[in-house]
């Protein structure tokens, strides 16, 4: 028969291990995210930087009902604003992939330490049945 502070360590124990899984693959995504931010990139956000006519509608949408035109610069000059910006918000995918790695690291780190702690303490308070 299991003591009540067996069950309760293993119990903490079980806790400990699903935030562990839990955050092991939030973490595992975050660090995708990291690497390759292209790919995790929304595709509504990743199709407006494709191609110079993408980012041209994205960008003056907003003209849309205005009645004077807006004239469209060179395909140079709309590349090189595209570029840039597609590197900007492939820097923030990064940016915001580092801050839920940081956090899932965190959890990662206090559920193994908690999940360690318990198993000791389940070991220790085992009762040996005669």
């Amino acid at each position: 028969m299991k003591s009540k502070l067996e069950i309760y360590a293993l119990s903490v124990c079980f806790a400990a291990m699903i935030c562990v899984v839990i955050s092991s693959g939030i973490g595992g995504y975050a660090f995708v995210r990291v690497l390759n931010p292209e790919l995790t990139m929304s595709s509504y956000q990743y199709d407006q930087y494709q191609t110079n006519d993408a980012y041209w509608a994205r960008d003056n949408y907003q003209y849309a009902d205005d009645t004077t035109p807006v004239n469209r610069p060179s395909e140079k000059e709309l590349t090189a604003k595209r570029v840039a910006l597609f590197a900007i918000a492939k820097n923030s995918e990064k940016r915001e992939g580092m801050q839920t790695l940081t956090g899932s690291f965190i959890f990662l780190f206090t559920g193994l330490i908690t999940l360690l702690i318990h198993l000791v303490v389940a070991k220790k308070s085992r009762v040996k049945d005669i």
